[in-house]
């Protein structure tokens, strides 16, 4: 997939699904994850799609700058939704897959640089 912001669509919808099983299995209802699934998954994946897009504008920043990039306004998505559906409780729970989702489209969407080749050198004896 060449698109950054296809990468973060892909992760964002990965990452929802992983927090509705999470969270289902730890209220043991499939309510839940229903319900997660539902009201998450269109913020999820914008969110995916918007960070997909930053991961791709700044493909050639460092490592340490670009996780701040992306970790920090998925976190803060996981929150505000988390705080508008009263459950506040399972902001960490959530917030795992989240910055492993984040951290994955980092590496995903990393430019790679090939190591200069050395000039190989004959010496006479």
């Amino acid at each position: 997939m060449k698109s950054s912001g296809g990468k973060g669509f892909v992760l964002g919808a990965a990452n929802v699904f992983l927090i509705a099983i999470g969270i289902g299995v730890m209220e043991r209802s499939s309510e839940a994850a229903a319900m997660v699934t539902m009201y998450g998954m269109i913020p999820g994946v914008l969110a995916g799609l918007v960070l997909g897009f930053i991961a791709g504008y700044m493909e050639n920043h460092g490592v340490v700058s670009r996780v701040a990039a992306l970790v920090v306004p998925a976190i803060l998505v996981v929150i505000m939704l988390a705080t508008e559906f009263g459950m506040d409780e399972l902001i960490v729970v959530a917030s795992i897959p989240t910055v492993v989702a984040a951290l994955l489209l980092e590496r995903w969407t990393r430019k790679i640089v090939a190591p200069p080749v050395p000039v190989a050198q004959i010496r006479a004896s």
